[in-house]
């Protein structure tokens, strides 16, 4: 008889945490109703494209808010992806979930940095898009393992067009070297 309580209060345990975890995950959906619709995949074309296959999406967070995760239209869905820059953004093709494409008129930064929406890699590991979609600004991050992949694509975003001064300090160096 003791053994069938325990086990059900194992299984009530486990139960109210899949709960929480899913109230959770769906009040972060509705934080992020105010981004508005991305854009659909014909909407970025462009030209001479630099692109790599072997990439990971780790997420899109608000503001400077590096733990931050927007989970809304997809943003939050962590996994591989290849990665593509043209003249007219950048485009992530992730897996198992709708590309994501950043016009390139909405990026405003793009740096180098250690992490991105609790995953913390080497130094300069991670590629970090600032972009501002609506009036709601973000940051996606972009981990390409290879070197010489994450240089090309980072040089290619950094030659994107722009009024913009790109390649500043990253501003989440401080958060997640002191942590």
């Amino acid at each position: 008889m003791s053994r069938l309580l325990l086990v059900l209060i194992v299984v009530a345990v486990i139960a109210l945490a899949l709960w929480a975890m899913s109230r959770s995950w769906r009040r972060r959906v509705a934080a992020g109703a105010n981004i508005p619709p991305l854009p659909s995949p014909a909407e970025l074309a462009g030209d001479g494209a630099v692109t790599v296959s072997h990439a990971t999406y780790l997420g899109t967070v608000t503001g400077e808010h590096w733990l931050d995760r927007v989970a809304a239209q997809g943003l939050g869905h962590r996994g591989p992806a290849s990665v593509a820059v043209s003249s007219d953004g950048l485009m992530i093709d992730r897996v198992g979930t709708d590309v994501l494409q950043i016009p390139r008129h909405a990026i405003s930064d793009v740096v180098l940095g250690r992490g991105l929406a609790g995953r913390v890699y080497g130094k300069e590991g991670v590629i970090i898009v600032s972009w501002t979609w609506g009036e709601v600004p973000l940051q996606t991050g972009i981990r390409i393992p290879d070197e010489q992949g994450r240089a090309a694509i980072f040089s290619a975003l950094a030659q994107l067009p722009s009024g913009q001064q790109w390649g500043g300090s990253n501003r989440f160096e401080t958060p997640i070297g002191e942590g």
